[in-house]
């Protein structure tokens, strides 16, 4: 699937218009035995969650050598429980994942003096501050009307997530994925009979 490198890792392209959409693509091959895993440590979600804008760099900066494998699991999880709900293939089991990470974003958010208000989370000081920021993330997405409109990407080894709020996207990009699926059509078109 399409990524790049930045500081030394590497991670996916963003192809949805909402973090917490890209933060299901950091795997790909949905459902096959030997998916791809962009969130191999913790530096990975440091600098995914920077690229995304939930951190700052700064932030990343003082979080990247920590040690955060207790949080790379949960965050994983996450994610997980995320991609289930948004497909309507989710239980109760996957929101409690849900509701606990969320919670505990929740728990240290405050309110910013600004008129009006707005919520935000503590700048980031622990080891939890990605997973905090990708847990309200998923938390404004699921109670929006985007949550109802993700779709996955029916491409081979793929299953990326996007938005689809007209029930017309098909591809998580036709760069990648649609273009593949079309010289595929064509090469089998073009082949003789036997």
């Amino acid at each position: 699937m399409a990524s790049y490198e930045v500081d030394g890792l590497i991670i996916p392209l963003a192809v949805a218009n909402h973090p917490a959409l890209n933060f299901c693509n950091t795997r790909t091959g949905w459902g096959l035995p030997t998916p791809k895993e962009y969130l191999r440590t913790y530096p990975h979600l440091v600098v995914w969650a920077r690229e995304q804008g939930l951190l700052t760099p700064e932030a990343a900066h003082q979080l990247r050598p920590l040690r955060g494998a207790t949080a790379l699991a949960r965050a994983v999880a996450l994610r997980s429980a995320l991609y289930a709900i948004l497909l309507g293939d989710g239980g109760p089991a996957d929101w409690q994942v849900i509701n606990d990470e969320v919670g505990a974003a929740a728990a240290v958010a405050r309110l910013r003096p600004t008129r009006p208000a707005t919520w935000t989370l503590p700048e980031p000081s622990t080891v939890d501050s990605p997973l905090w920021a990708v847990a309200w993330a998923a938390g404004e997405l699921l109670t929006s009307p985007a949550a109802t409109q993700a779709a996955a990407c029916p491409g081979d080894g793929c299953g990326w997530i996007f938005a689809d709020p007209r029930g017309r996207r098909r591809w998580c990009s036709m760069a990648w994925c649609g273009n593949r699926n079309k010289a595929r059509r064509h090469a089998a078109a073009r082949r003789p009979d036997r």
